[in-house]
């Protein structure tokens, strides 16, 4: 009974799915093009035309007429249940079932369940629930695909370092807490990790002199990226760091062999072992350097950099042997024969030609906030005076926004807004400090002065006093700026009196007015810029300028004789008969007169650029800004005021123009060399840097032309230099986030280490920032 009431139930169901619907044909067809959402029927318009798991055309092929008779049903029920078991059924695709096909199977679940009767007695097979629970075994193709599917899934799983896909997520507990701003614990030095700590190499007396700063190890900075237009620069840096590389392979491979060899006395013995180092050396440094193994020649650049690793030894070897027998023939007079052999500690120096064992340099930082007012004193009486000169206890202070007086006047401007250099100072949590990292580029530059000018050891004959210029030039957010800054620091500690213009695009432009000269013909005056010079230069060396004096004649080079007459009146200087004023009353009536400030600033400057009393530097950030287009007009220059004023016609930026003598064929102006400027001595005794800027709207046709014109003058001229400021190396990079993780800046506050332990996440942050250090800083500002 239970039978024919399910086969009644099966059928029913089945004739309800296979009969058309009136009007068409009485075939029972299946769309191939079919698919469905779940237990849904609704056809998806996206399906692919493939066959689905679906009653096919070729399992049932009779006709159903409305008419048939019982037993045709059932047959045709039979039909239907063996091809939901067939093969066909089980193609291993996702298998996905309509509404009926779900019904169907609860019928015989419930039937099984009922009678307790086995699916496999009623159709005499396995039951389609059965089939449908087996897997179909995979192919070979499928097996191979899956396997090679689980190895990349592996190597992707070993991979380390910072992922893309860092997302900034915040968690509930963090949308739930009340804390406030107050309630985040206070930044202390205490938060830096002992490593930072450890590794901050900063300069004892806070600020170097120029010497001691170009006699500094420091480590040398990345060539040029290929990308930046020198790509045969970077390629033969690239060639010598792998040389370099392969040659202390082959020290450390051969090292404890050498030691032996050099113990040995036969020379055929001698041959021998090194005959035996050629044949086992490949195979030693392929082991050390596997990446340089795949080069094409690596057998001949192994055996030749092992023969050039040999001949420098045995020269060293030689030399030393030479050396110790020079002592022992100084420090005892008898007859003794030279020493045979050499001591341990002088025979591992003498094989250490790669430099294996010696100290790495590091990069050391000044202190701007360190450095003392107080003249340095010897220890012992009998020593020489210390070459440090006493500055002033100006520069030992800081002003209002922090900013040490020691690089006055780099501020934050009041329009202009805060300078890149000054940021980090202000965004830093230790304001106990104001430090810049001192890199091989400062080194460069304070060696060319201090070869030059001679300016640092003591008391220097005059005919020995020379000038230099240098420019400086580098990629944007290289460093320029802090290595001027850091410069102008050391000079003024060095006992320079020192005239720094860190922003030439605001000076170039932001004159409030310009008018004529009245004494000299042809030049402009900016008095208002005159004045804020005058300030500067008075409050920074008043003290040196009390010492030195300007006579008649000179002023009678910048100002009429009345103008004269006016400046001793202005200066309290009753004795009409007076041939000479010093130059700090000078700029003192420079700053409180408007018609007077341009010639007391020119007749200052054109005074120190011409004594050998004190080493006079000029230094100039955004000097580029000063070649583009002019933005000062006169009537009296262009009658038609279309064109601009050149620069160097105006007084207080001409002196220190006609002293570089660049004159570029394309610039923004009519800067042009006037008859009779001598350009070789720019100065009697001093220096002049000035540096480009990459963050100024300038053409670059200007900046190049400009960058050319001065690496064609320092190939006809000795006295002037150019220096490429590079990018930052690895060891750089991780001691200026040791620097800012001691000094609390951005994310590196309270990470604890997170970031500069992590060798991963600070070569990211080096490959974000390309080895720049305002990208750098950038980086490390965001979570």
């Amino acid at each position: 009974m239970m039978l024919r009431r399910c086969i009644r139930r099966a059928s029913s169901l089945q004739l309800r799915r296979a009969l058309p619907a009136a009007g068409q044909t009485h075939h029972l067809t299946v769309s191939g093009q079919r698919r469905t959402y779940g237990i849904s029927r609704r056809t998806d318009p996206l399906a692919p035309r493939v066959d689905l798991n679906t009653v096919e055309d070729e399992d049932v092929e009779a006709v159903l007429s409305p008419h048939q008779d019982r037993a045709c049903a059932s047959n045709s029920i039979l039909l239907t249940v063996s091809s939901l078991t067939s093969p066909n059924y089980l193609d291993g695709k996702k298998k996905v079932y309509t509404a009926d096909d779900l019904e169907y199977q609860e019928v015989l679940k419930d039937w099984a369940d009922e009678e307790d009767i086995p699916l496999e007695d009623i159709f005499e097979e396995e039951s389609s629930l059965d089939l449908l629970k087996k897997k179909r075994q995979p192919t070979h193709a499928e097996v191979e695909f899956r396997e090679k599917q689980a190895k990349i899934q592996e190597e992707l799983d070993s991979r380390t370092g910072r992922l893309w896909e860092e997302r900034w997520t915040i968690t509930d507990e963090e949308w739930m807490s009340t804390d406030t701003w107050e309630d985040i614990e206070e930044w202390s030095i205490k938060m830096a990790t002992r490593k930072a700590l450890e590794s901050i190499k900063v300069w004892d007396g806070g600020v170097p002199t120029l010497e001691e700063l170009s006699k500094l190890h420091l480590p040398q900075s990345l060539p040029d990226h290929p990308g930046h237009g020198t790509p045969s620069i970077h390629a033969k840096a690239r060639k010598k760091h792998l040389s370099k590389r392969l040659r202390t392979a082959i020290q450390v491979s051969i090292a404890d062999d050498l030691a032996r060899i050099l113990t040995l006395t036969s020379w055929e013995e001698k041959q021998e072992a090194v005959d035996e180092l050629f044949e086992v050396i490949e195979d030693r440094v392929r082991q050390k350097e596997p990446v340089l193994a795949k080069l094409p020649d690596f057998k001949e650049q192994v055996e030749d950099g092992l023969e050039q690793v040999l001949r420098m030894i045995q020269s060293r070897v030689k030399g030393a042997k030479k050396g110790a027998a020079a002592e022992q023939t100084s420090s005892d007079e008898s007859e003794s024969p030279a020493p045979s052999s050499l001591a341990k500690e002088d025979l591992d120096k003498a094989i250490d030609v790669m430099g294996v064992h010696e100290e790495h340099a590091v990069p050391v930082f000044m202190d701007l906030l360190k450095v003392s007012h107080e003249q340095a004193q010897p220890d012992d009486a009998s020593e020489e005076p210390s070459i440090k000169k006493s500055i002033p206890n100006f520069f030992a202070q800081s002003n209002e926004s922090g900013v040490p007086n020691l690089v006055y006047p780099l501020n934050v401007h009041h329009k202009e807004g805060i300078g890149r250099m000054v940021e980090e100072w202000q965004l830093a949590a230790n304001k106990e400090t104001k430090r810049i990292m001192m890199r091989d580029g400062m080194k460069e530059i304070a060696a060319k002065i201090v070869e030059a000018a001679n300016c640092c050891g003591g008391d220097t004959d005059d005919d020995k006093k020379g000038a230099a210029r240098v420019f400086v030039t580098g990629k944007r957010g290289v460093g320029k700026t802090a290595a001027l800054a850091g410069l102008v620091a050391s000079a003024r500690v060095s006992g320079h009196i020192v005239v720094y213009l860190p922003d030439g695009d605001r000076l170039r432009k932001h004159g409030f007015y310009i008018e004529p000269c009245s004494y000299r013909e042809g030049l402009y005056n900016l008095p208002e810029i005159a004045k804020e010079f005058c300030e500067q230069l008075l409050l920074s060396h008043g003290e040196d300028l009390k010492e030195m004096t300007v006579s008649r004649e000179d002023m009678g080079k910048h100002l009429s004789e009345d103008q004269i007459t006016r400046l001793f009146s202005r200066a309290n200087v009753d004795d009409e008969s007076a041939s000479e004023l010093s130059m700090d009353k000078i700029l003192d009536v420079g700053v409180n007169s408007t018609s007077l400030s341009s010639g007391c600033y020119g007749m200052v400057i054109s005074a120190l650029m011409n004594q050998t009393t004190k080493p006079f530097t000029v230094v100039m950030d955004e000097f580029n800004c000063y070649y583009d287009h002019g933005h000062y007009f006169h009537m009296d220059y262009c009658e038609n005021v279309s064109k601009a004023i050149p620069i160097n016609k105006i007084t207080i930026f001409k002196p220190f123009l006609d002293a570089m003598g660049l004159y570029p064929a394309v610039v923004g102006n009519d800067i042009a060399q006037d008859d009779g400027t001598d350009n070789y001595a720019p100065m009697k005794w001093g220096s002049m840097i000035v540096a480009m800027s990459e963050s100024r709207a300038v053409r670059q046709t200007f900046t190049r032309a400009l960058t050319e014109s001065a690496r064609l003058q320092s190939q006809n001229d000795s006295s002037f230099h150019v220096v490429d400021l590079r990018r930052f190396n690895e060891v750089e990079v991780q001691h200026i986030l040791y620097n800012f993780e001691c000094t609390g800046i951005g994310r590196l506050r309270f990470d604890r280490g997170y970031t500069t332990l992590n060798p991963e996440e600070v070569e990211y942050l080096r490959l974000v920032s390309g080895g720049l250090g305002q990208p750098l800083l950038d980086a490390c500002m965001l979570p």
